[in-house]
């Protein structure tokens, strides 16, 4: 079975829940990407959506509202259910995952499907405003390790303890990416350069 078929053969398992309560599925989309072959849809009603994505097997779902956008183990934690869900699951029957997720929609998720996410439009802003905050500090972290500043920085701390404050200050140059200095990072430099003028 193509992507497509098992995306849309597990639809009919969430189908039977969500039909009801006025959503209804649009396959979105199919096609090939350097993992292999994909499709996608979504259950929508009004400003409501439930994203789907199938390659190997039930992947990405996300669960939409105007623009705010939560991934489903997101959204779970929003709830403080975590632990109690069922998706995402490990399994190598591919029906099994469209099981686990209906779960969780008919158990867990009532106040996206049947309270018109009251507490996800509540919640959600906050949510993905400290998911965006933490994933750039994780992307400010890897371009310092990447580039070489943190193996620098952390040179230049070792040569201000030991009071070479001439060689933190020409380290210091080196830096490429001295916009992402923690505040801490900075007030060493700040400091070293207060020394430096004193020493001289």
């Amino acid at each position: 079975m193509t992507p497509e078929q098992h995306l849309l053969d597990g639809v009919k398992i969430l189908s039977t829940y969500l039909d009801p309560l006025g959503f209804h599925f649009k396959l979105e989309g199919t096609g090939q990407s350097s993992g292999g072959h994909f499709a996608y849809g979504q259950f929508v009603n009004g400003d409501r959506a439930i994203e789907l994505h199938y390659r190997w097997s039930l992947g990405l779902v996300s669960y939409k509202v105007g623009n705010l956008a939560l991934g489903h183990e997101e959204y779970i934690n929003l709830l403080d259910k975590y632990g109690q869900n069922q998706y995402p699951n490990y399994s190598d029957e591919p029906n099994d995952a469209f099981r686990c997720l209906r779960f969780d929609l008919e158990n867990l998720l009532v106040d996206f499907t049947e309270n018109n996410a009251i507490l996800y439009k509540q919640k959600a802003p906050d949510k993905i405003f400290e998911i965006e905050r933490q994933q750039a500090i994780k992307n400010n972290a890897n371009k310092k390790i990447y580039s070489g500043d943190q193996r620098i920085i952390d040179q230049a701390k070792a040569e201000f303890k030991n009071g070479n404050y001439l060689q933190v200050d020409k380290l210091k140059r080196q830096i490429q990416h001295p916009d992402l200095l923690t505040e801490t990072e900075k007030k060493i430099f700040e400091l070293n350069d207060t020394r430096k003028k004193d020493s001289l």
